[in-house]
């Protein structure tokens, strides 16, 4: 007996079935099944009245079924049954998930199969609740959303971890209890002139006698005094670091952020004078300001701060040194290349002008610093408004006194001309004082040549022999 003669001879048995129990078997083998013909009016309703997701479907019968689908699931409902109608053998096989509408206004999803019932214009839908499926779904999607969210927390965190790792300028390694590196910023790498440490036991890097427990120590050490550190030498180098430890737990264990410092060769010199120095830069009247190679301002006291008028660092933090000159490129030229070419620079006067546009007289001293992984320029400015005021005041009374004498001894023709030449004198001399002398900086301030500057001087009698 071939298939195709046992498919139906099982079809025809089934069909003599009582109609009671063809209806349990339909029940059974479906959660919800539909009876309709081709135009989609529901003939038959089957389905388990106690399966409470469906609700009541017995209002179903004699209406179409389009009246109980959503929008999306008609024109799938019609596209499938367009296709049944031509290819019945090839489409009855293919699933069609359709959203039927609730009473309520929510939808549940049913899988169907269609199967043609042999009488003309019905078409048998078998279908398959998905309410369950659905649920699972939604729900794994709001585990996923909030696995994400937390995802994004914990990316947030790490960066913001990172950053503070790598901009506090100290250097930090951060190891579990088994003394292994897990993390370090640069400035740790830096220090041991290393690209990474990660991976690495502190037995690795430094020199530790074999009866020292490092954890053990650091912990004693912070319990005694927080300011207190561990001294140990450090492999291939010719240094020793100052390690102090912060122990934290956390859910993979114990963990110690440790801080390093080399340790300086003069330790008792630098103990007394590093906290004078510290307060000398804060509280000095004088303003210090340091700038990068090329004259971008990375750090300044708090005289500074007043001096420029700023409300706070960032205001004036990346700005070029050169903003705050009136002689701007000139005075800054001056500054730093003969800072370059001699190491230093002394009581260079000039003319500071302040973020709201006033001008203060200034002496500057600055210095070329050289360090092993960045150069810098150190400047010290000093207000000079009360010392000018009074000097000038003293050689102005003093010309204007000498002048004021010659009055009825001479005409007021010749007086002017004198009067003229007395200011044109102060100038120049004011000039030169100013630029420490530097003839090219004193003609660019006068807006002179230097041609008619040295003209000038020659007229008052002001070069020195060398000139």
């Amino acid at each position: 007996m071939t298939k195709r003669d046992g498919k139906v001879r099982a079809a025809d048995q089934i069909v003599r079935l009582n109609p009671d129990i063809f209806g349990d078997v339909i029940l059974r083998a479906s959660d919800l099944s539909i009876l309709i013909d081709e135009a989609g009016l529901i003939l038959e309703v089957i389905f388990d009245p106690e399966n409470q997701s469906f609700g009541n479907l017995e209002n179903w019968r004699t209406k179409n079924i389009r009246n109980f689908l959503t929008t999306e699931s008609i024109e799938k409902f019609e596209n499938h049954m367009s296709q049944l109608s031509r290819t019945e053998s090839q489409v009855r096989l293919r699933s069609l998930q359709l959203n039927h509408i609730h009473t309520d206004g929510s939808d549940f999803p049913i899988e169907y199969t269609a199967h043609p019932t042999g009488v003309k214009n019905q078409i048998l839908l078998f279908g398959k609740d998905l309410s369950q499926m659905a649920n699972a779904q939604q729900e794994l999607m709001k585990t996923q959303l909030k696995f994400e969210k937390e995802y994004d927390r914990y990316r947030s965190f790490d960066t913001k971890y990172r950053v503070i790792l790598e901009e506090c300028g100290i250097a930090f390694l951060l190891i579990n209890s088994d003394k292994i590196i897990e993390e370090h910023n640069n400035k740790a790498a830096n220090f041991f002139y290393k690209e990474t440490l990660k991976g690495k036991s502190l037995d690795a890097i430094f020199e530790i006698d074999p009866g020292l427990d490092v954890l053990e120590q650091l912990q004693k050490l912070k319990n005694e005094s927080p300011s207190r550190s561990l001294d140990l030498k450090i492999k291939n180098l010719n240094k020793t670091a100052e390690l102090s430890g912060t122990f934290f737990r956390s859910s993979d264990g114990l963990h110690i952020l440790l801080k390093i410092n080399e340790k300086p060769k003069d330790n008792q010199y630098i103990s007394y004078v590093k906290p004078y120095l510290s307060h000398l830069y804060e509280k000095s009247s004088d303003s210090f300001v340091f700038t990068d190679d090329l004259g971008k301002i990375i750090e300044a006291n708090e005289s500074f701060l007043t001096l420029c008028e700023a409300p706070s660092g960032e205001k004036i933090m990346g700005s070029s040194l050169s903003n705050f000159f009136k002689n701007s490129e000139t005075d800054v030229a001056i500054l730093t290349e003969s800072a370059k070419e001699f190491g230093k620079i002394r009581n260079y006067s000039t003319e500071f002008k302040t973020l709201f546009g006033s001008t203060i007289p200034v002496t500057i001293s600055s210095t070329w610093i050289v360090e092993k992984n960045d150069n810098f320029f150190g400047f010290i400015l000093r207000d000079m408004t009360s010392i000018r005021s009074e000097k000038e005041d003293h050689d102005e009374n003093h010309s204007w006194d000498s002048t004021t004498k010659l009055v009825g001894t001479a005409p007021l023709k010749t007086l002017v001309a004198q009067t003229g030449d007395i200011a044109e004198r102060i100038c120049l001399e004011t000039a030169l004082k100013l630029t420490n002398n530097n003839k090219v900086a004193a003609a660019e301030m006068l807006s002179l040549s230097r041609q008619s500057l040295y003209v000038k001087l020659r007229k008052y009698n002001l070069l020195d022999g060398k000139e």
